[in-house]
């Protein structure tokens, strides 16, 4: 059975501009969900973040293919922001002084019943209280070894 986790920005970032130490273990984040080892939940802020790098730099084109294959993966489920996400970012805000947008990352993902937050992002530690925040490292080592 796939763990179920929320993938923050970061972990696409990393793989798309291939950033050093964190590409490694992000494209083999991404590898799992394409496998069905992961069941990826991504805030619709998390869409948001991404579809601006890539209009900010005029790849309308990078920008689509990405859409496209996070809306056909049946491993990648959407988590839009509705009353009860951003009320519960909103108290999350509040108390751990997150910024919003990761307030709302992290309550898409506590709502939706997410193992952990899979992140390397230190802000998101703000909230470890609320829920398990791992990187992408830590996540690979958990998953079940499978022969190459």
């Amino acid at each position: 059975m796939a763990v179920t986790v929320a993938l923050d920005t970061n972990i696409f970032i990393n793989v798309k501009n291939r950033e050093k130490p964190y590409y490694e273990n992000s494209k083999k984040v991404l590898e799992a969900v394409d496998e069905g080892l992961v069941k990826a939940l991504i805030s619709t802020i998390v869409l948001a973040e991404m579809c601006t790098g890539y209009y900010m730099f005029g790849d309308l084109k990078g920008k689509q293919e990405f859409l496209s294959y996070i809306l056909a993966s049946p491993n990648y489920e959407i988590v839009q922001v509705n009353a009860g996400i951003a009320d519960l970012a909103g108290k999350i805000r509040a108390e751990t002084y997150v910024r919003l947008p990761d307030a709302i990352i992290i309550a898409s993902a506590i709502i939706k019943d997410a193992e952990a937050i899979v992140t390397h992002d230190d802000e998101l530690r703000k909230a470890k209280s609320l829920i398990r925040i791992l990187s992408a490292k830590d996540l690979i080592q958990k998953l079940p070894k499978t022969e190459d």
